[in-house]
């Protein structure tokens, strides 16, 4: 990585920060503030949030863990990110970085407008390159990591979330979804390196996130009558996803059934050479 940009990462952070279920519940706000300065990804309340999916919570956690590791200073370009109404509670703004944001949409307020295969930036621009839940609304998966390899710097680093396993959704239309073996392939032939690819959740959290889906389309839009079903539901499921997270991290106990061949999406990092 070019000097200044990033820093030495503890290959222990790369392990996904499943805890045990007790350990899920900051007491007040500040206990929030001060883990996420840290780095490290809470399982708050947004967990008992019927429209907080697992698949949300995997994408915030990575950028958790390593968003931190960029120099405060660097020049990074967030990808078809939210300038404005961010989701979940990953917020890059928080990390003293220079913020580029480029969005097809207005509506995100970027600081630039552009299609994500055709950026309007000169070669070797930016220390880093976000690139999340973007890949699969775009027509051609392979020309936007194409484009992103032309603007890094040499020894710039990408972060990319994808989705998997997850309901098709619009923002405009929804393209595809591709193997960690699409990527790998693909991304090698463009030219990076360092190319590590983790699978967010295995099968139990593919299928709570389904189950969730389900709930969250038959409850949000009702009445007040509907609040206590709602609180009712909520709370079975968030036992549901701190039962998943820890199912899925049991991956080397003995059973007939394996999960791997499952997830709900990937995390991937790459270092342009």
């Amino acid at each position: 990585m070019v000097e200044g940009s990033v820093r030495a990462k503890d290959p222990h952070d790369r392990r996904p920060h499943a805890g045990n279920e007790m350990d899920m519940m900051p007491s007040n706000e500040s206990a929030v503030e001060g883990r996420l300065r840290t780095g490290f990804f809470p399982k708050t309340h947004l967990m008992r949030d019927l429209g907080y999916s697992l698949r949300r919570y995997f994408v915030d956690q990575f950028h958790f863990r390593h968003v931190p590791d960029l120099t405060p200073g660097a020049l990074v370009l967030d990808l078809g990110g939210n300038r404005i109404g961010k989701r979940g509670l990953f917020d890059i703004e928080r990390y003293g970085l220079q913020v580029v944001y480029a969005n097809l949409s207005t509506a995100k307020q970027p600081h630039v407008q552009s299609d994500a295969s055709a950026l309007p930036f000169g070669d070797d621009q930016f220390h880093a390159v976000i690139c999340s839940e973007l890949l699969e609304h775009v027509p051609d998966p392979v020309a936007v990591p194409a484009e992103i390899f032309r603007v890094l710097r040499p020894h710039g680093i990408v972060l990319i979330c994808v989705p998997f396993m997850n309901k098709i959704h619009g923002d405009p239309y929804d393209y595809g979804r591709y193997t960690d073996f699409f990527w790998s392939k693909h991304l090698d032939e463009i030219g990076f390196r360092d190319i590590e690819i983790e699978k967010q959740g295995l099968f139990w959290c593919v299928l709570v996130d389904m189950l969730r889906d389900l709930a969250y389309t038959m409850l949000s839009h009702g009445g007040p009558g509907k609040a206590r079903l709602v609180g009712l539901v909520s709370f079975l499921l968030f036992i549901a996803k701190m039962k998943a997270l820890k199912w899925d991290g049991l991956t080397g106990s003995r059973r007939r059934f394996s999960p791997e061949g499952y997830t709900t999406g990937f995390g991937i990092t790459a270092v342009k050479s």
